[in-house]
């Protein structure tokens, strides 16, 4: 008998606290990143960036190795390595060059060792161990690394046809040709990886940049200029015509750290080597049925734990609770649990989940709602509430843009710098709001960022609408006539 009595939870909201290997669920990204041309994967906080790089890593792991996770990074060490005689937007593209070929040397080393011996691999594993006494140093020693010797390397590294016995990077603020030695350096380890790669009849070998988003809400120069240095680092690896075979440095990174940084070549990355994860409903779905597949029984669906009961406008449940969410799987897994925990307090045998449990968790999931927005927000505005506030003081969730000015100015805080204009298209920017606008068959809907992340910002838009999974943290009630559009 299939009863949710038997289920703990949906699962945890956040990839890095469960076994998403053991849920994951196969989507167009993971072909995309596979194919070798993705080195940028951009997603919203709790779209799937770590359950991707556990999959690879995790699953795949003979191609993928460990990944290179950034959390508690030495961002003050990496900063010492930095090239002057390089722009500020390649000044670090040299030290992330040479993070990445150590990381492959080690990736390489490991993956043949004791099972084939080949001339790039033993040139490796003597620069491993002569500079790190280890054949997978971690990544703080290397960049916190006083100077590397150049030692076993098939080709040593030379500048101007002077051979290099070591590089000293811990120079202080006379350097100006550190960049042309990492270089060297880089390109000679870079060779001897590509020699045991194609030693070892490896199409491809990747290496996935995790949590690069740990300590990074607030995006200096400097950090812009290194987060700009690690994917052009990446880009010139993993298309490098000098190669013997493919190396495959891939960054995830959060959307909206992304949207922070500038550079010249952004928006070829962007359309040309990055991909956005995105869900709709029939994949968020599916990612349900996988857990409960996994947790309950092969045979067991969605169908098999909800009543047929439609929602209030013969709305279906699941069309129900995906309509208060990003379309994330985490927002998705916090409603559920939510759900599940009213459902729990009854007795009903089979349990199954109903109406009033969906309709009696709203509140509960809505304070989710707010505190994850808090986490995305404030980091880049710290007085965001002033503008919900004003959004709360309609007490409907349609609103327009002349009376938000007019409030905004009045209820603002005096720490709050940020002008109406400015309010309403971070608001937009992070869904939060959506404005009205029209749809091809000549009618009206809402433009949600969430829905369509390439949707710009309208400032001449008049008729706005707060996401309805803060109805109920803001206290606001639907419109007799816009409640047949949305519930």
């Amino acid at each position: 008998m299939t009863t949710l009595r038997n289920l703990d939870n949906f699962g945890d909201i956040a990839a890095e606290d469960e076994p998403v290997i053991e849920y994951f669920l196969t989507t167009p990204a993971v072909e995309q990143i596979l194919s070798g041309k993705t080195l940028l994967v951009l997603g919203r906080k709790g779209s799937g960036k770590t359950a991707l790089v556990k999959h690879f890593t995790q699953v795949l792991s003979e191609d993928h190795g460990s990944p290179l996770s950034l959390r508690n990074y030495p961002w003050l060490a990496h900063g010492e390595l930095i090239d002057k005689g390089a722009s500020p937007s390649e000044a670090y593209v040299a030290s992330w060059r040479l993070l990445i070929a150590i990381r492959m040397a080690s990736h390489v080393v490991r993956k043949g060792n004791g099972k084939h011996y080949t001339d790039g691999i033993a040139a490796l594993t003597k620069f491993l161990q002569k500079n790190f006494d280890s054949i997978d140093p971690d990544t703080r020693s290397i960049v916190q690394q006083e100077k590397i010797r150049v030692e076993g390397l098939s080709l040593g590294p030379q500048i101007s046809g002077v051979a290099l016995g070591f590089i000293n990077l811990r120079r202080g603020k006379e350097n100006t040709v550190l960049g042309a030695e990492l270089n060297a350096l880089t390109n000679s380890i870079l060779n001897d990886v590509s020699n045991a790669i194609s030693e070892l009849r490896i199409e491809r070998l990747y290496l996935h940049f995790d949590e690069l988003d740990q300590g990074l809400d607030k995006v200096t120069d400097e950090r812009a200029n290194m987060l700009i240095g690690l994917i052009l680092a990446a880009r010139e690896i993993s298309r490098s015509t000098e190669l013997r075979a493919n190396i495959c440095p891939i960054v995830y990174l959060r959307t909206d750290i992304w949207e922070q940084i500038g550079f010249s070549d952004k928006n070829k990355i962007t359309r040309g080597a990055a991909i956005s994860l995105t869900w709709g409903a029939d994949a968020l779905r599916d990612l349900i049925d996988v857990r409960l597949q996994k947790k309950l029984g092969p045979n067991v669906s969605w169908e098999n734990i909800a009543d047929a009961a439609k929602m209030r406008g013969s709305q279906a449940k699941l069309d129900h609770i995906f309509a208060r969410t990003f379309m994330r799987p985490r927002d998705v897994i916090q409603f559920l649990n939510e759900a599940l925990h009213l459902a729990k307090g009854r007795p009903d045998e089979p349990l199954v989940l109903t109406n009033e449990d969906i309709n009696g968790c709203r509140a509960s999931y809505s304070d989710y709602l707010k505190e994850e927005l808090d986490d995305e927000i404030a980091p880049h505005w710290d007085s965001w509430d002033d503008a919900l506030a004003v959004c709360s003081k309609t007490e409907t969730l349609t609103f327009d843009r002349v009376s938000f000015v007019s409030n905004y100015g009045k209820m603002k805080s005096s720490k709050n710098k940020m002008s109406a204009e400015e309010a309403l298209e971070n608001l937009y920017r992070f869904s939060v709001i959506g404005y009205q606008t029209r749809m091809g068959t000549g009618g009206s809907g809402w433009a949600f960022r969430y829905l369509n992340p390439n949707a710009k910002w309208d400032p001449s838009v008049s008729k706005l609408k707060v996401h309805i999974g803060l109805k109920e943290f803001a206290r606001l009630k639907e419109e007799r006539a816009d409640s047949k559009q949305q519930p």
